[in-house]
């Protein structure tokens, strides 16, 4: 008999947080106190070696075999546990093992192609769903320059996006417009690969992933799955720009509401998609274009919530979030039927992320990753290196679109820099 069928009926319930750390942390540790949740944290292999000092208590994750041992021993007569989440991508692979292992009524099984982009854009493809032209280059000359000259010279102006297979972030994603171009990046980014290929996931041979660019305005659609039926939690659209040498820096997430056909279409090709990668519980947070052609997925984050601190716009604007909602498909059935499969056609107020800072009516919070004179800032080319956090949030839409153009035109001066580096970054 699995041990841990001897916890069930034990008093307390427990969630395993695989990798907590940053503001999710707080976000999760609260919301899992005001329901009388009990949290043990652990961490991933890759997170254990750099962060362990860094949280007090944080377990490291068992083995693979070993779950149900450690498990028994951990949670003795105190619980059983009824969740896995996870707050990194490094510690996705992980979170799946454990949830596989612990809790398997509950759990989405093991699929590398929720982790892996080249994958999972095939599976999607395998279900009959739209998805990415691309090819797996581990040789630019032999793999990756036919592949090119035949994206472009297709009749459409679209380029090559060159991504690491497994990464995160949008960390050293480039855009090409030429043969040439498409080849240096290629070749650079073989030659000192990004992967969280690590701990529970094999890493093979170094290989970069080119695909189509996909062009259209970037929605994201947030999701919680209870036993295969899909909630979409929050809609958001992005706005990126080129900036910095980078071709696709997020200055804002915009919450939106669900009120026509093309957000339908949106949320419905969303739910094929998780369908497509087999999930069945949990969050998840699928990054989509929308051209004219209808959705396509950039790609989808699956075992996660959202990246940015969502909590405060979605309770004002929704009245709820996706930790909230997690805990209901994991626990609590009555309040699962009680929430709504789609966000409403308006929303309680308007609100937006932005990456910079403005004393602005609609502005409610703001964060910077600098706090005093003399801390080292890079110049934002992804989300590991955003320089901060502006809030904003009021009833009127107008408003926001306002501060929001206004802190925009800020932006160039919202930093004093008293000296540039010629490394990668600005100190």
């Amino acid at each position: 008999m699995n041990p841990l069928f001897r916890l069930l009926g034990l008093s307390r319930a427990i969630i395993l947080y695989v990798d907590p750390t940053g503001y999710e942390r707080g976000r999760v540790l609260e919301t899992c106190a005001a329901r009388h949740f009990h949290v043990v944290e652990v961490f991933s292999p890759p997170f254990a070696s750099r962060f362990s000092g860094e949280v007090e208590g944080v377990l490291a994750a068992p083995a693979a075999g070993e779950e149900c041992t450690w498990a028994e021993t951990l949670t003795g007569r105190r619980g059983r546990i009824v969740a896995v989440c996870c707050g990194s991508d490094d510690g996705l692979a992980t979170a799946e093992r454990l949830a596989a292992a612990l809790t398997p009524r509950c759990s989405n099984g093991i699929n590398v192609a929720r982790r892996d982009k080249y994958l999972m854009h095939e599976a999607l493809r395998a279900a009959g769903l739209r998805a990415a032209q691309q090819r797996v280059v581990s040789r630019w000359e032999e793999e990756g320059e036919p592949f090119v000259r035949e994206l472009l010279a297709a009749p459409l102006e679209r380029g090559v996006v060159c991504k690491p297979r497994r990464g995160q972030a949008s960390i050293r994603v480039s855009l090409a417009d030429s043969v040439a171009t498409a080849g240096r990046q290629c070749r650079a980014l073989l030659a000192a690969p990004v992967a969280l290929l690590r701990g529970d996931d094999e890493a093979g041979s170094p290989s970069v992933l080119l695909q189509e660019e996909l062009r259209g305005r970037e929605w994201v659609v947030d999701s919680v799955s209870r036993d295969g039926e899909h909630k979409v939690v929050a809609l958001w659209r992005y706005s990126k720009a080129s900036l910095n040498g980078a071709p696709f820096v997020n200055l804002c997430d915009e919450l939106r509401p669900a009120n026509d056909a093309d957000d339908e279409a949106l949320m419905e090709y969303a739910r094929r998609v998780l369908d497509a990668l087999g999930v069945r519980w949990g969050p998840a947070h699928l990054e989509i274009k929308r051209p004219a052609s209808g959705p396509v997925l950039v790609e989808a984050n699956v075992g996660r919530w959202n990246g940015v601190d969502f909590k405060l716009l979605a309770d004002a604007c929704l009245g709820y979030n996706a930790y909230e909602a997690t805990l209901d498909a994991f626990t609590d059935r009555r309040r699962w039927e009680a929430l709504p499969a789609t966000p409403p056609p308006a929303l309680g107020g308007a609100g937006r992320h932005a990456e910079e800072l403005a004393e602005l009516p609609s502005l409610v919070r703001f964060e910077t990753e600098a706090t005093d004179p003399g801390d080292r800032v890079k110049r934002t080319v992804d989300l590991d290196t955003c320089a901060g956090l502006a809030v904003l949030l009021h009833a009127d839409a107008a408003q926001v679109e306002a501060d929001y153009a206004r802190l925009r035109a800020l932006q160039p001066t919202l930093f004093e820099v008293e000296s540039v580096e010629t490394g990668d970054g600005v100190a």
